[in-house]
């Protein structure tokens, strides 16, 4: 049995951590010295096995505990456990190697447990390894003949006992529950969670996120066009990591993403760590706001986070020679002074205008000057569940409750009250955008579908996200990415792209053009 490497050991101290700490994997393992001090492909294995075994963390341990007879683990050889099951299953380690360091990693933390992990991790290998590859092979299957046939939401007959016929975006037919379990096994999603992506997807687009679950995240760029695109763009060459462009203004993928920290290039804001989905919705936003020399046009955000959004909307009016003022708020006052930093950094802090405000206020008579005057766009980006970014933050999966993104639950209840109040700040023949990163229903369709059945969305009316301003002036292939996006009621969801070889987080964006109504 040979020595038990520096990686899985360095894995192992990060998921205890997570434990101990309550922490999120990425964050310790950016602050990790042991992890630090590992050469790149170690470092890049131990970031693949304590991020799996966290986002995969409730089917991992319910696989183990099926195995143990008796008694309950050490929390300790628990996680030495899923770190080695998650290596077994969704990597390409042989198994002979995986079981026997493995065995290694759970002695090193419970020296008499070795042959307890040796038994349970052979059955794993044994059992559980053919019964998860047989799941993706049916899922599998489904997207490809949804990719043949090239019609979404027609069902093959005879794999999961599905009817013919379309599923709509809400999911009018039942999803099978042989099809909700291989999505829930090969996805490592809760159950609920499985039956909801489907629901709201529908099958073949559920079977494809479950697919590419546990696949490390797109490595993906925007260089600020603020500071000059080939400016920007020349630094991120000198910085050697890799990039390639992507079918999208300033979009570049990296084949290289480890340096990028150390190049400098994130903290002078001449490139902005950002999802591919995410670009495409601050740009579109950006374009709804038509300003020109003489009359800059004013937009609200609702939601400001980072400020990465509000970087790109200035600096794609800037690219199109407009004048765009911006307003941003945000619930906590720390993230509004790093907002703040970042637009200094980025040079369109001339621009941007940030205040630290409870976005469910917003049609209160006692705003801030700068909200008072009515805006030619409101974006609100709401706060949602991240379903749509569930490999980028892997604890999302197994933290979330159904009772909070249910049909009116917690969450969709806020957004629909952050969006009424954001709706009296929009201008006659303004627009109202709402964006979430979540794929779910409750939260996307459903919460534009209550907002417009309201008394304060009857001024209102869905304009497809196809027919924004930016649609006009892009290339083929971007043109080609966004079509692939928006689906036939208009609205934008990105996780449609996965059909299409896209790989991007989970983004969702309506437009609302109001129609009627006087001055907020």
């Amino acid at each position: 049995m040979g020595a038990l490497s520096s990686a899985r050991a360095a894995a192992l101290d990060v998921v205890c951590e997570v434990r101990r700490r309550r922490g999120r994997v990425r964050d310790i393992l950016r602050c990790s010295g042991e992890v630090e001090a590992l050469d790149p492909r170690d470092r890049a294995l131990t970031t693949r096995l304590a991020v799996g075994a966290v986002r995969a963390s409730g089917t991992l341990d319910g696989i183990v505990r099926s195995h143990v007879t008796r008694g309950h683990l050490e929390p300790r050889l628990a996680d030495a456990l899923r770190v080695s099951t998650f290596e077994i299953l969704f990597l390409d380690t042989p198994a002979q190697v995986s079981v026997s360091q493995g065995v290694s990693l759970a002695a090193s933390v419970a020296p008499r447990a070795r042959g307890l992990a040796n038994a349970i991790l052979r059955r794993v290998a044994a059992e559980d390894l053919p019964r998860i590859g047989e799941a993706r092979e049916r899922l599998q299957a489904l997207v490809s003949l949804e990719n043949d046939q090239h019609i979404e939401g027609v069902e093959p007959t005879g794999k999961y006992g599905l009817s013919d016929g379309r599923f709509s975006s809400a999911g009018a037919s039942e999803p099978s529950s042989a099809l909700v379990a291989d999505i829930s096994l090969a996805g490592c999603l809760p159950q609920w969670l499985a039956e909801e992506v489907v629901a709201s997807l529908g099958p073949a687009l559920g079977a494809s996120l479950a697919l590419r679950a546990l696949e490390p995240p797109a490595a993906t760029v925007a260089v600020n066009p603020s500071l000059g695109e080939g400016l920007s763009l020349e630094a991120l060459s000198a910085a050697a990591l890799d990039e390639s462009p992507l079918p999208w203004p300033g979009a570049y993928r990296l084949g290289r993403q480890a340096g990028l920290a150390r190049s400098g290039l994130v903290r002078a804001a001449k490139v902005l760590p950002c999802d591919l989905a995410a670009q495409v919705v601050a740009w579109t936003a950006a374009s709804c706001a038509c300003g020109t020399a003489d009359r800059p046009a004013r937009l609200l955000e609702v939601g400001q986070g980072r400020a990465t959004k509000t970087i790109l909307m200035a600096g794609a009016a800037q690219s199109w020679a407009r004048t765009l003022d911006i307003c941003s708020v945000e619930l906590e006052e720390s993230k509004v002074r790093l907002a703040c930093e970042r637009l200094r950094a980025a040079a369109v802090a001339d621009r941007c205008k940030s205040f630290a405000l409870d976005a469910t206020s917003l049609s209160d008579d006692d705003m801030p000057m700068p909200l008072q005057e009515p805006f030619d766009v409101v974006f609100v980006d709401a706060p949602c569940s991240g379903s749509g970014t569930l490999r980028r933050h892997p604890e999302i999966a197994w933290s979330l409750s159904r009772d909070a993104v249910r049909h009116a639950g917690s969450l969709p209840a806020l957004q629909l009250e952050i969006l009424a109040a954001a709706a009296s700040r929009v201008a006659p023949g303004g627009e109202l955008l709402y964006s979430t990163c979540s794929i779910l229903v409750s939260e996307d369709v459903e919460v534009v579908q209550a907002f417009l059945n309201s008394e304060k969305g009857s001024d209102f009316r869905l304009a497809s996200v196809t027919d924004a301003p930016i649609a006009s002036g892009l290339r083929p292939e971007e043109a080609d990415l966004l079509g692939h996006m928006v689906s036939a009621d208009g609205m934008f969801r990105s996780s449609r792209g996965t059909l299409f070889g896209i790989d991007c987080d989970g983004h969702f964006l309506a437009r609302l053009v109001r129609t009627g109504g006087t001055e907020p």
